[in-house]
């Protein structure tokens, strides 16, 4: 049975990786400071690394959004190499989980896939003029967030998952605001 200081760790895990890939991505895209975005890119790496060992579920999720931005073309700087490093650095030495049904998680991870790379594409194309609800719906990644939700009713286990995505989220989020208020 997990306590409740586990859940808080788990929970905060989830939080500070979607806070420092922001930092990360802000410091790169939005501020061009490439050398500042080297620590926040690998906090989340590690944390990513570590989210992907506690369950199948936590694996799920994070390989579907790893693999959405690199097919999305999201990964566009060599920066973000030290955080796939220290992810396959942190899985290799943690242990992947076991994977009860195969079939089950590459369903999973197939329709999680495909709402990541919607809400990637999506968040390039809406257009607040054009759509003011797509563009807002694509930019805060609703897709995947509520594509994990969905599932969550079939395979119950995932739910402690999809309210991670929400708390990741979050934590990106609040980056957004804390990095834009710090830099300007």
């Amino acid at each position: 049975m997990i306590g409740i200081i586990e859940w808080v760790v788990y929970f905060l895990s989830y939080f500070m990786a979607g806070l420092s890939l922001k930092t990360g991505d802000d410091l790169l895209d939005e501020y061009e400071q490439p050398n500042l975005s080297w620590i926040p890119l690998a906090l989340s790496g590690l944390l990513f690394g570590v989210i992907m060992t506690v369950s199948e579920w936590d694996l799920v999720l994070m390989v579907s959004i790893i693999i959405g931005v690199i097919i999305s073309g999201k990964v566009n700087r060599h920066q973000y190499v030290i955080g796939f490093a220290l992810i396959f650095i942190t899985v290799l030495w943690l242990g992947i989980p076991p994977i009860t049904g195969i079939l089950d998680w590459v369903t999973i991870l197939m329709t999680l896939f495909l709402a990541a790379v919607l809400d990637e594409r999506g968040n390039d194309w809406a257009d607040r003029n054009v759509s003011p609800r797509a563009y807002t719906f694509f930019k805060y990644r609703f897709t995947l967030k509520t594509s994990i939700l969905l599932l969550s009713i079939p395979w119950p286990l995932l739910l402690p998952t999809a309210i991670g995505l929400w708390i990741f989220d979050l934590g990106y989020e609040v980056a957004g605001w804390i990095v834009k208020g710090l830099i300007k």
